[in-house]
């Protein structure tokens, strides 16, 4: 016998989302079963959502699988974040949060960490 039970999905809220046309504030993911993202929007409350995950920082879709290595370099080149994002997402690759950041210059500093969704 063949279930056809839907994996339930996760929401995932941040402080910001990077997409090519730009920050997104407060910003709500939809994940799928796969991990891919469903659905964006912004919501300025997401804790008063029932089984929605927080995590403080800057989320970013579409970062290399090798998201370490790839987290490093952008560490050497100390551009910021607008210049670099562009040049290192791709499509196909995985959900991150960047946390520890300058917000007012979106640099990476010292205490920046990088963490697979």
């Amino acid at each position: 016998m063949t279930s056809s039970v839907q994996q339930p999905s996760r929401r995932i809220a941040s402080n910001l989302l990077w997409t090519p046309q730009g920050l997104v504030r407060h910003p709500l993911l939809t994940l799928g079963p796969d991990g891919r993202v469903l659905w964006a929007e912004s919501c300025p409350e997401p804790d008063r959502l029932a089984a929605t995950e927080f995590y403080a920082g800057l989320l970013v879709p579409g970062f290399p699988a090798d998201y370490r290595a790839a987290f490093g370099g952008m560490r050497t080149a100390a551009a910021p974040l607008s210049e670099l994002l562009p040049q290192v997402v791709t499509s196909g690759g995985v959900l991150v949060v960047i946390s520890g950041l300058d917000y007012e210059s979106l640099r990476l500093t010292p205490q920046s960490q990088i963490r697979k969704i």
